[in-house]
């Protein structure tokens, strides 16, 4: 049962919800998802926080960037909770917008990678 308290909590905020969103379309930096999510580091780095109890996502430090992605578990049940409310989340505006920063951000990636840091 704890498991499905720590995912309801972590799917429950807009901002814990815009990540793992963004995290549907791959592997992200954290400076990537800050960027594009328009939040702090400090802000995000809470928000992860919740996530990473969750069990949702792995991370991997490489350099001075740490890369979070969604675990596989995590893509299955995000899967289904994304695709059952998919009508609404396609006219939210707010994911939209952070879907059209991200790629902006990850276009800026050399070999795959992040690069640049915080904006």
């Amino acid at each position: 049962m704890n498991e499905l308290v720590l995912a309801a909590k972590a799917l429950a905020d807009p901002t814990r919800v815009r990540v793992l969103s963004a995290l549907r379309s791959g592997e992200l930096c954290v400076c990537e998802l800050s960027d594009a999510l328009g939040v702090t580091q400090s802000t995000l780095s809470t928000h992860l926080q919740v996530i990473r109890e969750a069990d949702l996502v792995t991370t991997r430090k490489e350099g001075k960037w740490v890369y979070y992605a969604l675990n596989s578990e995590a893509k299955r049940l995000l899967k289904g909770v994304f695709d059952f409310f998919a009508d609404e989340l396609a006219s939210a505006p707010l994911l939209r917008r952070d879907a059209d920063r991200l790629k902006k951000r990850l276009d800026e990636r050399e070999d795959g990678a992040c690069c640049r840091g915080f904006s």
